[in-house]
């Protein structure tokens, strides 16, 4: 079972993913809500930042409580490109106080779009905990791609079959991981899917299967942020959603 851990100063708990840049997963504690903010245009991850920190301030949240960010990329990276990308990203987030001694508690999702390419690093949206009576399991797990103990399962094979076996092995992860945060995965609100590859026969069987398939599933054709992978999911529970204009 994953190590699930609180992290106070945010009043959410996580999945430690350890040495990594993100956790797997994020669930508020008891008498709080996950709020998430999408942006009506993606912005560049500095004015994003900025834009957070503004944000958190007027609602009357100390800037611990950014529990989830959501990214855009302009192109897949290598492990390398990824590893320096990671470093800037988390550059902010540690100035402010963003982690829980070297872990790094905040969930996280990023994709490369296949159109609309952003010219940098972009915020699509972000996540925050606020104080709400009765509040309870609210959850986002981070986008996970079809890796298993550092190799991508099914390899390059993208035919129909192929995506069968990605997709119920990234779909059986996220259940274990809400399952880890102690969280209902009936409860899920939303399910977003990174992939080039067309998605239609997957929704009756593998998306269906797991009941999220008529919930307000997304299809973004992108790639997943890392070169050779080619299927990456994330699904929350959020009880409130809002769309903000930061121009």
């Amino acid at each position: 079972m994953p190590d699930v851990v609180e992290f106070k100063p945010g009043n959410y708990k996580f999945i430690v993913s350890p040495g990594g840049p993100f956790s797997s997963g994020v669930a508020a504690m008891p008498g709080f809500a996950l709020r998430r903010v999408r942006f009506a245009h993606p912005v560049p991850m500095a004015d994003g930042f900025a834009f957070i920190k503004a944000h958190l301030e007027r609602e009357g949240r100390p800037i611990t409580a950014l529990a989830a960010c959501e990214l855009r990329s302009p192109a897949a990276m290598t492990g390398e490109q990824f590893q320096a990308f990671n470093g800037e990203y988390l550059k902010t987030l540690h100035q402010w106080g963003c982690k829980a001694g070297d872990i790094n508690p905040l969930a996280r999702s990023n994709l490369a779009p296949i159109t609309e390419i952003p010219s940098e690093a972009m915020f699509f949206a972000f996540t925050y905990t606020v104080p709400e009576a009765g509040a309870s399991s609210d959850f986002l797990i981070s986008g996970f791609p079809e890796i298993k103990d550092g190799a991508v399962v099914g390899g390059r094979d993208v035919s129909l079959k192929g995506l069968d076996l990605k997709a119920r092995f990234v779909m059986g992860t996220l259940r274990e991981r809400v399952a880890a945060l102690g969280c209902d995965w009936t409860k899920v609100t939303a399910a977003q899917i990174y992939t080039v590859h067309d998605i239609r026969p997957l929704l009756d069987t593998v998306f269906a299967e797991d009941k999220v398939s008529q919930i307000g599933l997304a299809w973004y054709p992108a790639w997943p942020p890392v070169i050779g992978l080619e299927f990456e999911v994330d699904v929350r529970c959020v009880r409130t959603e809002l769309v903000i204009d930061a121009s």
